[in-house]
């Protein structure tokens, strides 16, 4: 399996990309315009996680995700190529430490995620549940 750093993958995406990205890139990317939570499971695990487009790049995205029971936040960057999501994370923020692969449906993203070393990996399926930062009375 080819592993790309999330320059690399930006890069590549800008290169490749034609001018007019498509409705489904255009929809995909506008999910992510302000800040969005999604919920969901890692394996067993349940988790939240939070993503927002980069400032700095039209198409990359960012943010972090947590699991519950567990106050440390591990960090979320890469990019939304039509249905496709690709994120690499860090837990020191500076060293990749898993690789996420998957698939927009609607308002649901479902994949693989797999360790950095390619030995360990999990299912995921998150869903957003609401702008990132505020909360819903229920």
């Amino acid at each position: 399996m080819l592993r790309f750093t999330v320059a690399a993958m930006l890069a590549l995406s800008f290169a490749t990309a034609p001018h007019a990205a498509g409705v489904a890139d255009a929809s995909a990317k506008m999910q992510f315009v302000k800040p969005v939570a999604l919920r969901g499971t890692l394996g067993s695990d349940t988790i939240q996680m939070n993503l927002r487009t980069k400032a700095e790049f039209d198409d990359g995205i960012e943010g972090d995700y947590f699991l519950f029971g567990s106050s440390q936040k591990v960090l979320l960057a890469g990019e939304i190529e039509g249905e496709d999501l690709f994120l690499e994370e860090s837990v020191n923020g500076t060293d990749v430490s898993g690789q996420w692969e998957g698939k927009m449906a609607g308002d649901v993203i479902s994949g693989e995620w797999q360790s950095a070393d390619g030995k360990i990996s999990k299912p995921f399926q998150v869903r957003i549940v609401r702008p990132a930062g505020k909360s819903s009375k229920q």
